[in-house]
């Protein structure tokens, strides 16, 4: 046992003495509610049991039933809705609950369900009315459970009568704000007691609280409030993400992530996005390459075909010059064979007049010398 603990439970344990001491010497006594309900052998001590157990048994349904509600709607208004029901709903139960009065305790905790099933739907936005079914079938069993508890209570099994008149007081007393500002059901208790009649037969029991009922009130608080406190501070965080100034906050928070999202993502893109425009670059060069080499070719044909052409015409050019020239040079030595011609024709002649008178004169001298030679002989 740790150090600190020890004089706690020292002092618990002496308080609960002297409550047990002082709810002993209290002289039992009955309610005027007590002696007005019904014509059963219920003592007050086990009513006051069934009721006890009814707190620890309806925290716990209508905590499930709110999970369970919030669950199946996936909003999160429907969620914090719920979260505000069970926050409000479970501490008033178990207050109507632990009233000294058992009777009043469960005429209060009737009120109450009807109450409750009368004000969820207006607990969230829109809720669907499949969630609104199932929590109404939840308080409707919790609401039969408080039924068959009167029933033992009044001795009778026809409790239409009281129902009609809780949900008619239910009806005309709504809900409209936190449930610890809700009315009194006092004139509800009379009009029930009224219609039930009778007195209960308590032998035994009285209706100041004893240690039992202490012990049990706080058995239920030590399980039910560290939970009630975390509803609370969930509830009050709730209530100040929705601030305005928290709700820009978290606005401007939201596009930060958004453009943190978008930027991350654009990084985690870069490789991709760097080899694309790599693929693009040399793509597009890769076109620019093919064009160029294009256009040099046509260019190079074009100047190929402008240098053919130009060579065909020289060559043309040439032979027309040459053909030409040859012509001319044709008619000059053409001219200048008969000029040639034309002179040498009176020098040849005067060349063979020459020859032929050197022919002749030869001749004769010849004969001469013939002659002289003859002579000579």
């Amino acid at each position: 046992m740790s150090p600190v603990h020890f004089p706690v439970r020292v002092v618990t344990v002496v308080l609960l003495a002297a409550l047990g001491g002082g709810c002993a010497s209290l002289k039992p006594q009955r309610s005027e509610l007590a002696t007005r309900v019904g014509h059963s052998d219920l003592s007050v001590a086990a009513l006051r049991i069934q009721v006890r157990d009814l707190a620890r048994r309806f925290s716990g349904l209508l905590e499930a039933m709110a999970d369970d509600v919030a669950a199946r709607s996936g909003s999160p208004q429907v969620a914090g809705a719920m979260l505000r029901f069970k926050a409000n709903a479970v501490p008033a139960v178990q207050s109507s609950l632990f009233q000294p009065d058992p009777v009043s305790a469960l005429i209060d905790t009737w009120a109450l369900l009807a109450q409750l099933r009368d004000a969820l739907p207006h607990y969230a936005e829109n809720p669907s009315p499949e969630v609104v079914s199932r929590a109404d079938e939840t308080l409707a069993d919790l609401e039969s459970q408080v039924e068959d508890v009167w029933r033992e209570v009044t001795g009778s099994e026809d409790v239409s009568s009281a129902r009609a008149r809780v949900h008619a007081w239910a009806a005309e007393h709504p809900l409209t704000g936190p449930l610890v500002t809700r009315e009194s059901t006092t004139s509800l208790l009379s009009s029930v007691t009224d219609v039930s009649g009778g007195g209960l037969r308590s032998t035994a029991a009285g209706l100041a609280e004893d240690t039992r009922d202490l012990t049990a009130r706080v058995d239920l608080y030590a399980t039910s409030l560290p939970r009630q406190a975390r509803w609370q501070a969930e509830l009050v965080a709730t209530d100040a993400l929705r601030a305005p100034t928290v709700q820009a906050a978290l606005a401007e928070l939201g596009r930060t992530v958004d453009l943190l999202d978008r930027v991350g993502a654009v990084a985690a893109n870069t490789p991709a996005l760097i080899e694309r425009e790599r693929r693009a670059a040399l793509d597009a060069l890769n076109a620019e390459r093919l064009r160029l080499q294009e256009f040099v070719t046509g260019e190079r044909q074009a100047v190929l075909a402008d240098v053919g052409r130009e060579r065909q015409a020289v060559v043309d050019a040439l032979h027309a010059e040459r053909v030409a020239t040859l012509q001319q040079l044709d008619g000059l030595a053409r001219g200048w064979v008969d000029h040639a011609f034309d002179r040498l024709e009176p020098l040849v002649e005067r060349v063979l007049l020459w020859l032929t008178l050197l022919g002749v004169g030869g001749l004769l001298g010849g004969l001469l010398l013939t002659r002289a030679l003859r002579r000579a002989r």
